[in-house]
């Protein structure tokens, strides 16, 4: 009896031992599980910040100069400045927009009133003031900045908004907005307008008019938020 007392006894001890050493095996396999979910998720947004964060480099043709537009403040090395500028027909000043991009995080804008060239005299002078961009402003315009209308637009020219012929256009409208965009970084600019070009687009139909240039310059307008 004493003997078998004593090895049930032995029997007991080893099922409790076997019993606490198959639980921390299974604590330890859930810690390594949980360690490796956190290091892919640590990873996922490392590889989001990283694409944010990059710089973007615009397909820019042309030299620039201070003559081409004058900016409210000079440019640092991979900068970009959007300026999009509103001719109002026969209103005397036009309104000029300045976005300027830092990294593509930091974005300072502008608003500038500009004189009419026919209008001489100091009375007439150009007018610029810094606006303030809360953080919703600048996560839309960073939008607009890397947006595809935006990116894919570069690789068009001014001359592209007219198609090859001989024909000469009989569109006309008078007392119009115009607009122009302008796209600067690391001195060199690319630089688009066209006149009332919602009208230019639903009415001229004589094919002097690229209307597919045409309605992607109206698209990329809109991806600024420019009401037309």
């Amino acid at each position: 009896m004493k003997i078998y007392k004593k090895t049930m006894r032995i029997v007991f001890i080893i099922l409790i031992t076997f019993f606490y050493s198959c639980k921390k095996e299974v604590k330890t396999t859930d810690n390594n599980a949980i360690k490796i979910k956190n290091e892919k998720s640590i990873s996922e947004i490392s590889s989001k910040s990283s694409t944010t964060d990059s710089i973007l480099f615009l397909n820019l043709k042309s030299s620039f100069d201070d003559e081409t537009i004058k900016l409210p403040c000079k440019l640092n090395k991979n900068d970009i400045c959007v300026t999009i500028s509103i001719s109002y027909g026969w209103l005397a000043y036009d309104d000029q927009f300045h976005y300027i991009f830092s990294d593509n995080k930091n974005i300072k804008a502008f608003k500038e009133k500009i004189p009419k060239a026919y209008l001489k005299g100091e009375k007439y002078k150009s007018i610029i003031e810094e606006i303030k961009v809360n953080d919703l402003e600048k996560e839309e315009l960073l939008k607009s900045l890397i947006s595809k209308q935006t990116i894919d637009f570069q690789n068009y020219n001014q001359s592209d908004f007219k198609n090859k012929t001989n024909k000469v256009s009989g569109c006309y409208i008078t007392d119009n907005n115009g607009y122009s965009i302008t796209f600067i970084q690391n001195n060199k600019y690319n630089s688009y307008s066209h006149y009332a070009p919602l009208f230019y687009l639903k009415n001229c139909n004589d094919g002097t008019v690229n209307k597919v240039v045409l309605e992607k310059f109206i698209d990329l307008l809109k991806i600024w938020n420019i009401k037309m």
